[in-house]
């Protein structure tokens, strides 16, 4: 696994206090409190609040559930909107939105997450680079993924079923299911996740996570 350069640890505080700035922004226009936000995520009030102002990091999982709890997407909260007329862009290596897959600073202990689509794009491209050996908790979210092996090695557990991927594999699946991915080589491995969503974010108001269990 490689260490993560003093650009990305960078990136990634910046990127973090941009997700603070605008999960309270969404917040604030469904005219919610931090106690609704908690209620309808079941995360603690007291943790979100850290999250708005920077000084905490939620895992990708609890991302997911507070994008989705204000109808948004976690890619949505890092990047902000998509060009809306459709012109090409490039997005550098240096450039992309970067964070750490776990709760925890970016180390070398640590996957690390990079963001080459950002905004509210029909898809999103993810890159992870160097997966820890174990896995982590599962993520589950709208729409449908692939999973490219760049390089070393990878285990991709999907719904409960573990199946091994070499460099040049490809799994593909709906993104409902429970998933998560770990190393399984001394290779520091690569995978880039291609995501496409089923529904576009939506500014019809939050949605609880009640709501979210009777869906899946």
């Amino acid at each position: 696994m490689t260490e993560p350069s003093p650009s990305d640890v960078a990136t990634e505080d910046a990127a973090w206090l941009h997700v603070g700035v605008a999960i309270r922004q969404r917040r604030q226009a469904f005219e919610l409190t931090l106690v609704d936000l908690a209620e309808l995520t079941t995360l603690s009030q007291p943790f979100l609040s850290q999250v708005e102002n920077g000084r905490a990091r939620p895992s990708m999982s609890s991302l997911h559930r507070i994008a989705r709890a204000l109808r948004t997407t976690p890619q949505a909260l890092f990047g902000g909107p998509a060009a809306a007329d459709g012109r090409p862009s490039v997005v550098r290596h240096e450039a992309a939105a970067a964070i750490a897959v776990t709760a925890a600073p970016a180390t070398a202990a640590v996957s690390m997450c990079r963001l080459l689509i950002p905004g509210d794009a029909p898809f999103h491209v993810v890159e992870l680079d160097g997966l820890p050996p174990e896995f982590l908790e599962h993520w589950e979210h709208d729409g449908f993924e692939a999973a490219y092996v760049v390089a070393g090695e990878v285990e991709i557990e999907i719904d409960g079923e573990g199946t091994r991927l070499a460099p040049g594999d490809l799994a593909a699946y709906s993104a409902r299911l429970p998933h998560r991915h770990r190393s399984v080589s001394s290779v520091p491995a690569r995978l880039l996740l291609i995501e496409t969503k089923v529904e576009r974010v939506q500014d019809t108001g939050p949605v609880t996570h009640a709501a979210q269990a009777r869906q899946r």
